[in-house]
């Protein structure tokens, strides 16, 4: 049935011009606008290309099973199925990858990246065996993959959303994904700039 679906939106795709608004939202909340594409349905999956923020047109490809819809001159045409009884319906997927959506465009948890920054650098400096000092970093990156935004913050920029418990969810499992980022990468770089430190700190008490 998803095969007969997919090949009717081909169909429709098709007729349309090529200076048409293309856009591709995936189910994870990322928006893509698209140059061109193509379908390929028997092996599942679209190839397209696209213009990055060089301005240079780029490659790639998504599995049909990830995409939630293309965008035709702002008008959606929904690929998402709902195949099995536990799967989420395309209504309430629709309001998933909406909150999806607003958390990538509008939660930077900068203060994650600060954190981490400043546990993987000071962990550095206490004063443990090297596989300590590697151990701390590691726990609380873990331990900071569990966080999620805050209630308070998505009812201070959705507070009618705050009932849509599919809303809620979408937006705190994206959000949560960009703190575990955001933590990953200070703490690497303050493990970084620890480096940088000590090795300046020896190489001026050897000199």
């Amino acid at each position: 049935m998803k095969n007969t679906f997919l090949f009717l939106v081909i169909i429709l795709v098709s007729s349309v011009t090529t200076n048409a608004q293309m856009q591709l939202n995936l189910l994870n909340g990322n928006q893509i606008k698209l140059e061109s594409y193509v379908f390929h349905n028997h092996e599942n999956y679209m190839d397209y290309s696209f213009i990055n923020k060089k301005g240079k047109t780029k490659q790639s490809y998504a599995d049909l099973n990830k995409v939630y819809s293309i965008s035709l001159n702002g008008k959606d045409t929904v690929l998402y199925q709902q195949i099995i009884e536990d799967e989420y319906t395309v209504d309430e997927m629709s309001r998933i990858v909406m909150a999806r959506q607003y958390s990538l465009k509008e939660y930077k948890p900068w203060w994650a990246f600060a954190s981490g920054m400043l546990v993987g650098c000071g962990s550095m400096f206490l004063p443990l065996n090297g596989t300590t000092k590697l151990l701390i970093p590691i726990i609380y990156t873990t331990g900071m993959a569990f966080v999620r935004p805050a209630n308070s913050y998505i009812r201070k920029n959705h507070e009618t959303e705050m009932y849509d418990d599919l809303f809620v969810y979408g937006y705190k499992s994206t959000g949560r994904k960009k703190i575990f980022k955001n933590t990953t990468l200070g703490v690497l770089g303050g493990i970084f700039v620890s480096g940088i430190v000590w090795s300046t700190l020896y190489f001026t008490s050897e000199n």
